[in-house]
């Protein structure tokens, strides 16, 4: 297969979805298909402006593929994030194409509702008036990427139930291929020698969730003298993130804004309780990652979270419901049975998440794809 990649995000190894496209890439290359990728820095238009990105980067997008088009002969153009809407719908209009899918890290259409959800207090005209500018640009360009798409790749089934809720592809053209674990994380032993330690993984911004974050742990800190809360890759300084916590538990709430993968599983391994309360995921490796270090998760219905089990790999609440969260929090710290049994089965059910098989997924499915978008060209 020939392969052309364009993605929204910087191709950082470290990075949720440049992570994503990276490894996928680069196990594609390992099975022998050729694949050309294309981060921002090789197709925005002013590229490092800090205004009106995602137009830049739809204009530019639809530049760089059309040269493409004439340079090169591709089987697929692969589209991750809602910036390409341009593209797609130009290449749509072609009866002579390569397939076209989206391929996506994180849906915007989902993650939009679920931010509108967080934000429908009563805000200011300035506010509102974003608002409306954004449903009538932005909303309907992210539409648009997904709905002249030939076909769809999501990380979690949530999104994948979500368009095809929306209509906008047949079943058969959609698919969910969970992306690895790095090894530092798969290679922890289970172990059930714990302190009383709960964690957090994430940036420290508001579809973290840290709203409630800072809500249950301050309850649970006050309560309980010898509980510590770990927060890593907050991305914030300390000072920044204690502001959110009362002066009195400030001495028992550690911050690492950055670790390298063997400190932070080896750090995840002390706790007993990750707790990931947030408003959307496409995946939500963190979890996944906290659930390798041998963690019993409370966490909510988004990503990966939604497609675990509650009650046997995982606990889950809903989103504002911060009694059923510290009400979870408590029972897996004082009840050690439940939380080892929960702690296990996560464990257990994160062994099957490897770059390598999940490429071989993406691989077949793209095949497949490729064989039936040649037959519907030619008809």
């Amino acid at each position: 297969m020939n392969i052309l990649s364009y993605t929204n995000c910087p191709l950082d190894p470290k990075s949720g979805g440049g992570k994503m496209v990276f490894m996928f890439s680069q196990g594609m290359r390992k099975l022998g298909h050729r694949v050309d990728v294309y981060p921002p820095e090789h197709y925005e238009t002013w590229y490092g402006l800090h205004r009106a990105k995602k137009f830049r980067q739809a204009w530019g997008g639809w530049h760089s593929v059309n040269k493409n088009l004439k340079a090169g002969q591709y089987d697929l153009f692969e589209f991750c994030g809602d910036e390409f809407w341009l593209v797609t719908w130009r290449l749509s209009k072609s009866l002579k194409r390569p397939l076209v899918v989206a391929h996506t890290g994180g849906l915007e259409l989902l993650a939009t509702e679920r931010m509108r959800a967080l934000n429908s207090f009563p805000r200011s005209f300035r506010n509102r008036l974003y608002d409306w500018f954004f449903q009538q640009t932005h909303e309907r360009f992210s539409y648009i990427a997904f709905a002249y798409a030939d076909a769809f790749v999501s990380l979690c089934e949530l999104d994948r139930k979500h368009v095809l809720k929306l209509g906008l592809y047949p079943t058969e053209r959609t698919a969910v291929v969970e992306p690895g674990i790095d090894g530092e994380y798969l290679s922890m032993p289970f172990s059930l020698r714990r302190q009383e330690r709960v964690a957090f993984t994430g940036s420290w911004i508001a579809r973290k969730g840290i709203d409630k974050v800072a809500a249950v742990m301050t309850r649970l800190l006050t309560q309980n003298p010898v509980l510590y809360l770990d927060l890593y890759g907050t991305g914030s300084a300390r000072d920044v993130v204690l502001t959110s916590f009362p002066p009195q538990v400030h001495n028992r709430i550690m911050v690492y804004t950055r670790l390298s993968n063997r400190e932070l599983a080896n750090s995840l391994a002390r706790a007993k309780v990750f707790f990931f309360p947030t408003r959307y995921e496409g995946f939500g490796i963190a979890l996944a990652e906290a659930m390798a270090c041998g963690c019993a998760a409370v966490t909510t219905p988004t990503g990966f979270g939604a497609d675990l089990r509650h009650g046997k790999e995982v606990l889950i609440c809903d989103f504002d419901d911060v009694g059923a969260m510290e009400h979870s929090i408590l029972r897996l710290l004082n009840d050690d049975n439940m939380r080892q049994k929960i702690a296990c089965k996560g464990w257990e059910r994160v062994r099957s998440l490897n770059w390598d098989t999940s490429t071989k997924k993406l691989e077949a499915i793209y095949s497949e794809w490729i064989q039936e978008h040649r037959s519907r060209m030619r008809n």
